[in-house]
């Protein structure tokens, strides 16, 4: 059990993906510490797989960091949706893949300091191809590769989202376990 207990919390920032909030705590004796956390909206990241273990990932222009990231399928859970609804939303959106089994292999938390936001990680089986409805900001190509070369092209760095790098190393482990 923590000596610290929340004194005060108040919003600070807020935007329609996240959050900011400003928590102050005060242990024992009295010291006092101000945290500054971002709660970011549920992300779900999606792998759409062939019998033959390859994956689709996007390539996509990220202006944050002022470069094309190659990355899985991902989108932001709106409200009063579930992650599943979303996954198959934002496959279809962003790929136009309708999947017949989208199933969850995992979620994790992002980071456990200042950012507060829960990945739920799928994979999309039975793939039928139709028509992207992008977002008009949104100029995504569908890549499909290996699963061995995604995992050697996360080993070299070439691959750096978080999200997908977690999401390969699971799909890897499955293949080598035969669960997939």
């Amino acid at each position: 059990m923590s000596q610290w207990k929340i004194v005060s919390q108040k919003p600070v920032f807020k935007t329609q993906l996240f959050n900011i909030r400003e928590i102050v705590f005060k242990n024992k004796r009295g010291t006092r510490k101000t945290h500054h956390v971002v709660e970011r909206d549920t992300t779900v990241v999606v792998f759409p797989l062939t019998d033959q273990y390859e994956v689709y990932l996007i390539s996509e222009y990220r202006y944050l960091l002022n470069r094309v990231l190659l990355e899985a399928v991902a989108g932001f859970v709106k409200r009063g949706e579930m992650p599943l609804a979303t996954a198959k939303r934002e496959l279809q959106e962003e790929t136009g893949i309708d999947a017949s089994q989208l199933e969850e292999i995992t979620r994790f938390d992002m980071a456990a300091s200042i950012i507060k936001a829960r990945i739920h990680i799928f994979i999309a089986k039975g793939l039928e191809f139709g028509k992207k409805h992008l977002d008009e900001d949104e100029e995504i190509s569908l890549i499909k590769i290996p699963l061995s070369l995604a995992m050697e092209k996360v080993m070299l760095g070439e691959i750096t989202d978080s999200a997908s790098i977690i999401g390969i190393f699971f799909l890897d482990k499955l293949r080598r376990e035969k669960k997939l």
